[in-house]
């Protein structure tokens, strides 16, 4: 039997939790704009927590638009916790 190897950051956002969110799933719901509140922990995770170049990776993997991470960043995260790095990365293309 082959075990799937754990992504970097599969491994990043569930590092805190029991239930488990794939990094497929996650991006399906940064394009959703949806915030379960089971995966919660998760996608706070994933947005302060993940560095920047593997965020990038992530972005370009699942095809996320700038527009869809900060749709998503501002909702959701930067309120509670919010990423200068993150904000400086997408400020990059597009100011806020």
């Amino acid at each position: 039997m082959v075990e799937k190897k754990t992504s970097l950051v599969e491994a990043i956002i569930n590092a805190q939790t029991q239930n488990y969110l794939t990094e497929e799933h996650a991006a399906s719901l940064v394009k959703e704009l949806a915030f379960p509140e089971e995966y919660v922990v998760q996608m706070f995770n994933l947005f302060t927590e993940v560095p920047p170049v593997t965020f990038t990776r992530f972005q370009l993997k699942y095809g996320l638009k700038d527009q869809d991470i900060r749709q998503y960043y501002e909702t959701y995260v930067k309120p509670v916790y919010p990423n200068v790095e993150l904000e400086d990365m997408l400020n990059v293309a597009d100011p806020f």
